[in-house]
């Protein structure tokens, strides 16, 4: 699991993940989790015996903007979902635990958020900047995103750490990372320098050392290492996503 800003909605049917911490402990993972941003490297997923699965792969700003729950909450950690989101989020576990149609289970997903997405909640000034760098790849900086917002940059940091649980330098640093990492996921054959350049580094040695520090391996190990945690689908949307 390298790092990444997402939300992901976690829902097992049969044998549990095991877990490994950075620091080499085992754990059983739930059967309905809700796992925050991890901004390190160094959480392993190993998989036995039958394994169902389905995810939900929230945008970095969406577990506020759907749910009402502040992102810090989660930050860096992982929760039992029912503490987090309720009855419903149980619910939908039943519903897809009875549908084994993987397009019938993503109806049942999209139907479950559009619930809330009608609600109509507003976003928050940290929240819509956090959408923002997400969008961009980390491509603008923390100058110009305070400057967007009305916001000194004293107080995006501070804003930042309090509701998503990161300074707005990791997120970007994060983004960007994230933003080179489904460009090779979703065109396997792109040259890394190409990679690179485009993502907003200053080189290719500047990507890899990245690459070391979010990723725990070089960039080629890293793609090689993630199996289901960046699944093509969300990298091939990353850039046109809402």
């Amino acid at each position: 699991m390298p790092a990444y800003l997402e939300t992901v909605i976690n829902f097992d049917f049969e044998d549990l993940t095991i877990v490994q911490s950075a620091g080499g402990r085992f754990t059983p993972g739930r059967a309905l989790a809700v796992v925050g941003p991890h901004t390190h490297p160094g959480t392993n997923l190993r998989f036995e015996g039958k394994i169902d699965s389905f995810a939900i792969f929230l945008q970095p700003a969406a577990l506020w903007s759907l749910f009402r729950v502040p992102i810090s909450i989660v930050s860096e950690t992982h929760f039992d979902a029912a503490e987090v989101l309720g009855v419903p989020c149980v619910d939908l576990w039943h519903t897809l635990a009875e549908t084994p149609d993987f397009l019938a289970r993503t109806r049942f997903a999209e139907n479950f958020l559009r619930g809330y997405a009608s609600l109509g909640h507003s976003e928050t000034a940290t929240t819509a900047a956090a959408a923002v760098m997400a969008r961009q790849g980390g491509r603008i900086t923390v100058h110009d995103l305070a400057s967007m917002v009305h916001f000194s940059e004293r107080q995006l940091e501070r804003s930042f750490l309090q509701e998503m649980g990161i300074s707005p330098k990791r997120f970007a640093r994060v983004a960007r990372f994230q933003n080179a990492l489904d460009a090779r996921v979703d065109t396997p054959g792109r040259p890394w320098t190409d990679i690179a350049i485009s993502s907003g580094y200053h080189d290719q040695m500047h990507l890899v050392h990245d690459f070391q520090s979010l990723g725990g391996f070089s960039p080629t190990r890293t793609v090689e290492q993630l199996g289901d945690s960046r699944p093509s689908a969300l990298a091939a949307s990353h850039d046109s996503a809402p």
